[in-house]
């Protein structure tokens, strides 16, 4: 047995010794021929899982390894000709940031989609009604989440302690503690006067609701408001996480969000009454395995939180200096999303709900393609600017925004054309819950929706030109400009509000000003209003103080993206019509059948056009298959 053994292991071994010796004489090291005989063939079946492990994990991380690599080569592509502006950088850190990179997007994306599978439960499980109290009443910790929690005090955190990390361990640990301790005493704060004033509240956020509806959606506030104190401490424990290397503790956290509320939906039905409170527990519960999961990583690296209030300390202070500003330019975006609920509220039970699902979808190609291109042209352009390379900084953002419009334009197209098919797969699994009436509602929300995408995508990108100009204002005021449109846009297209919401003069000028009644569509439509005019004035702003980054050249190559996504359109109205707006394994199949006769399409498109981004395509393709099991 051990000779057929050997016999099996020992040409592995040969391989491997073989592949070994030849990177050690690439990296000058050499190793005595005794030392590779003495290895065992015990050894051998740990050589082969480490080989198949290597492989896998470069399988794994092609996709954002060749996003880093780009962006790189977008500046020290010399020998290329197409940026011969640029100066040669190494390039050793781009596998170590392209693996970091790979486990966030990894858990982003499972993130998302168990998002889905959470959300079409919800649609499945309980009634509009009782779905529209949940959504208003986890609004607050979701506020609270986006303008503190993983957002401004994460980005305001990590600079101070990396700076006290370099100088010294013992200086890090004391900031660490000193701002856990903060962030427990504030959330704790925020959490009692919220349970104690949930009803006023509710009152203001959906003030369309009956009062049952109501009393519901308070209950389930107080319920989800502890929420918020493991936010914050979440929050703290991924700045330090990530400042000392560690990714994926942190990146899996909102996954116990959805697993969490996914088994909540099975154990609504069946535990609690109303089932839609089982939602707020499960909230509730998440939080706190989301912070049960950061500690033991915080202990191995001698971080144990432990409680420090020290309000007189230089860091903390220059801390609060740093959140301040965060939190007021990022409260814009959730009092858009808070007045939105709000007006929707007074449409009955239904819209809160079609709107929340519609958004949801939106967001998936927004957060995995969109965002994440954005954030990562953010150093490039800034450092274009650092080096006062005008040329190369144009460049750089005309590839940046042609990216963008080669993401956006296709994705706009396939959500208008294939609305109701993508509402249905996902939310009409329950005819009772979700019937065809809630189809339609979700769907022509999704179509309003989707016009502002591409508004959407160009802001991020243009604001970036703003901040690597060291210009934070351009976005704050842009944000502001959203919001008045955003506002005066639904009160002029909901139709005439019911007496009593408003005060008298106001509810008679908001009746004399109403140009369209759209209902609670009027909503979706005046978001993408204001995306529309957010991105008008970020452009014009920025080509007033820095110039024009986009020429006409690059507006007539991006004509070419146009013509492919129309080419796409073609093929998805000879395909819809075969794909019924119906839960189903066939719509299923149907419809990822005429998705990928769409992308295919669109690949087609851009090549026939000989549109630059078809190049990044093809280079993936060509790396995806250099990195194929049999190749590693």
């Amino acid at each position: 047995m051990r000779d057929t053994v050997r016999s099996c292991i020992t040409p592995l071994l040969a391989a491997f010794r073989s592949s070994r010796s030849a990177s050690c004489r690439s990296s000058g090291t050499s190793f005595p021929p005794a030392a590779l005989a003495s290895r065992s063939f015990r050894t051998a079946p740990r050589t082969v899982l480490r080989i198949w492990l290597l492989r896998a994990r470069r399988r794994s991380d092609w996709a954002c390894r060749f996003l880093a690599e780009r962006w790189v080569a977008m500046e020290t592509s010399e020998g290329a000709g197409k940026y011969p502006a640029a100066r040669s950088v190494s390039t050793d850190g781009v596998e170590r940031v392209s693996r970091s990179a790979g486990v966030v997007a990894a858990a982003t994306m499972a993130s998302r989609v168990l998002g889905l599978v959470r959300d079409s439960l919800m649609a499945a499980a309980f009634s509009p009604g009782a779905n529209d109290a949940f959504i208003v009443a986890f609004t607050f910790p979701n506020l609270f989440r986006r303008l503190v929690g993983e957002g401004s005090l994460t980005l305001a955190f990590v600079p101070i302690f990396s700076s006290a990390l370099a100088r010294s361990h013992e200086e890090a640990r004391h900031f660490f503690r000193a701002t856990w301790t903060l962030a427990l005493c504030a959330s704790l704060a925020i959490c009692v006067l919220g349970m104690i004033f949930a009803g006023p509240l509710v009152s203001v956020t959906a003030p369309g609701y009956d009062p049952e509806k109501q009393a519901l959606t308070t209950h389930l506030l107080r319920i989800c408001f502890p929420y918020i104190v493991s936010l914050a401490l979440v929050a703290v424990a991924m700045g330090a996480l990530n400042s000392m290397g560690h990714f994926f503790r942190p990146a899996i956290a909102p996954v116990f969000l959805n697993l969490t509320q996914i088994a909540a939906t099975f154990a609504g039905l069946w535990f609690f009454h109303p089932p839609i409170v089982a939602m707020a527990w499960g909230a509730a519960l998440a939080g706190v395995l989301q912070l049960v999961a950061q500690l033991a990583p915080l202990r191995e690296r001698e971080m144990a939180p432990k409680l420090l209030l020290t309000l007189r300390d230089p860091a903390i202070r220059q801390l609060l200096w740093m959140l301040l500003p965060s939190v007021l330019g990022a409260s814009a975006y959730q009092v858009n999303t808070m007045t939105t609920r709000a007006i929707a509220s007074f449409f009955g039970d239904g819209p809160v709900s079609y709107l929340y699902f519609a958004t949801r979808l939106l967001e998936l190609p927004l957060g995995l393609f969109v965002f994440g291109l954005a954030t990562s042209s953010l150093p490039v352009l800034s450092r274009q600017v650092a080096l006062g390379d005008r040329v190369g900084l144009d460049r750089a953002f005309a590839g940046t925004v042609g990216l963008v419009l080669a993401l956006t334009l296709p994705c706009t197209a396939g959500l208008v054309l294939l609305r109701e098919p993508i509402v249905a797969l996902l939310f009409a699994w329950n005819p009772k819950t979700f019937g065809p009436d809630s189809v339609h509602g979700c769907a022509l929300s999704l179509l309003y929706y989707s016009l502002g995408l591409v508004p959407i995508g160009l802001v991020r990108v243009w604001v970036n030109v703003s901040i690597a100009h060291h210009d934070t204002r351009t976005g704050a005021h842009a944000a502001v400009v959203s919001l008045v449109v955003n506002v005066l846009a639904a009160l002029t297209l909901i139709g005439p509000l019911p007496g009593g919401v408003l005060p008298d003069w106001a509810t008679e000028l908001q009746h004399r000003f109403v140009v369209a009644d759209f209902g609670f569509l009027g909503v979706a439509l005046a978001t993408t209003l204001a995306a529309a005019a957010n991105a008008a004035y970020v452009i014009a702003r920025t080509r007033i103080r820095y110039g024009a980054h986009v020429h006409v050249r690059d507006w007539l190559g991006y004509a070419r993206l146009v013509a492919a996504t129309a080419g796409m359109c073609a093929v998805v109205l000879v395909g819809a019509p075969f794909v019924p707006s119906t839960a189903s394994i066939a719509t299923a199949l149907r419809l990822g059948l005429v998705i990928g006769a769409a992308g295919l399409a669109y690949l087609g498109g851009l090549w026939l056009f000989r549109a630059p981004e078809f190049a990044l395509v093809r280079a993936a393709l060509l790396r995806a298959a250099r990195l194929r099991p049999s190749a590693a």
